[in-house]
């Protein structure tokens, strides 16, 4: 019996630590539909299309269209914070293309606050567990009100070094190689109060303060192919390897209880993250010419990683040419959530950590327009997007219900540029 005791124990910690593992990935493989105007104006369905230094960073075979050295720069505002999606230049030879470029993935800046009342005691959870981390806190089962507060910062930004090669007017591949850097940092305030009348006291809170951070980078793979049997329709497909790297994660905190006295508890940890990856991607679209005056894109991206449920999007993208030069996108992209269904990440029962709260992950979508001209030597280009996210965050495991938060931002973005023939 003691043997079947151990196996389930390890069984459970492995539970435990593969969910928070989930929570963890689901924060920095988190990716926010940005780049140049035209590329998110398309609502980013241009695997099969390529010419565009965004499009080439998931499809490097896109890069096998150029026929032009190019510079870009794409720069712009959202939530009042000045951002720069990306830097490109591109060389173009006869056959073989190369690309050196900056892309901002993501941002984590914001601030997040949410109350609610008569919910499960966080302090009363970590007692029914036989936590003791030498404090005192209330065994009660409900608090009368409690609030939590996450502030997160910090960016993911990737570096990108690419190659394709023109086989024949038909088909073009490619390869790249990214180079990804993550720093985030995240500190949170959960208060519970309660309403306990006796000979003692009036009045009794828990507070946890939790502090998070983490710093590191890493490299993948990218391969992918164009095809063009006829002159009105294209074929693209990409495959993005899951990331090699190393990361580092340190959290702090302090949990205090005021009952007659004051008691806190302050544990830290530093450690390295082993099994973290960026998941695998797999692109597949199609894209149907109209002649010299229009183009339409759909798209559809899959992402795998072993501790998230697979991410599925459907992208779809247009562009109309009106007069030679002069170019106005559209576009649309909806992702799936991360998590279909709610999951409790239990508490690490060495509490080594003490951020208990965690998100679930619903959905997010996009639409965009863009207007841009090429001319001979100046390329300039400005997009509008709006996307809307929702999501839930969760206390702590206990929770009996999560405070229900939408992530609506409006972006807009210019790509200014240059390019000419050698």
């Amino acid at each position: 019996m003691r043997v079947y005791r151990y196996i389930f124990v390890l069984c459970l910690l492995s539970f435990v630590f593969s969910l928070a593992k989930a929570q963890d990935d689901a924060r920095l493989c988190e990716q926010t539909l940005t780049g140049t105007a035209r590329y998110m104006g398309f609502g980013g369905a241009m695997t099969a299309i390529g010419g565009d230094p965004s499009a080439v960073r998931v499809n490097p075979a896109g890069l096998g269209l150029y026929r032009r050295m190019e510079v870009l720069v794409t720069m712009g505002g959202s939530k009042g914070m000045f951002i720069l999606p990306e830097v490109s230049f591109v060389l173009a030879a006869e056959r073989n293309n190369f690309m050196f470029s900056y892309h901002s993935l993501h941002n984590y800046n914001r601030d997040l606050l949410g109350e609610a009342k008569n919910d499960a005691s966080l302090g009363a959870l970590m007692a029914g567990k036989n936590i003791d981390i030498g404090m005192l806190y209330c065994d009660e089962p409900y608090s009368k009100t409690n609030s939590l507060r996450v502030r997160e910062s910090g960016f993911n930004n990737e570096f990108n070094f690419d190659w394709a090669m023109r086989i024949s007017h038909q088909w073009y591949v490619g390869a790249g190689f990214h180079i990804q850097s993550y720093r985030f940092s995240s500190s949170a305030t959960f208060n519970e109060h309660f309403d306990i009348v006796n000979d003692n006291f009036e009045h009794l809170y828990n507070r946890n303060e939790s502090y998070l951070r983490y710093t590191g980078s890493s490299c993948t793979f990218s391969f992918g192919a164009i095809y063009r049997p006829t002159g009105w329709l294209r074929l693209g497909l990409s495959l993005q390897t899951p990331s090699l790297g190393i990361l580092h994660l340190r959290t702090d905190g302090t949990f205090t209880s005021l009952t007659d006295s004051v008691r806190a508890s302050s544990v830290e940890h530093n450690g390295r993250v082993n099994d973290f990856h960026q998941p695998l991607r797999l692109s597949l679209s199609t894209a149907f010419q109209i002649g010299a005056y229009a183009l339409i894109a759909l798209q559809y991206d899959y992402a795998h990683q072993k501790y998230m449920d697979d991410i599925h999007t459907l992208r779809a993208g247009f562009e109309v040419i009106p007069v030679m030069g002069l170019y106005i996108n559209g576009g649309y992209a909806c992702e799936s959530a991360f998590r279909k269904t709610d999951r409790l990440v239990p508490i690490d029962p060495t509490f080594e950590r003490q951020d208990t709260y965690f998100f679930n992950q619903r959905w997010k979508q996009y639409a965009s327009v863009a207007v841009g001209y090429r001319g001979t030597y100046v390329i300039a280009q400005v997009a509008y997007q709006y996307s809307w996210q929702r999501f839930n965050l969760y206390a702590h495991e206990s929770t009996a219900a999560p405070f229900n938060f939408a992530n609506d931002t409006h972006r807009v973005v210019v790509t200014i540029g240059w390019h000419q023939n050698y």
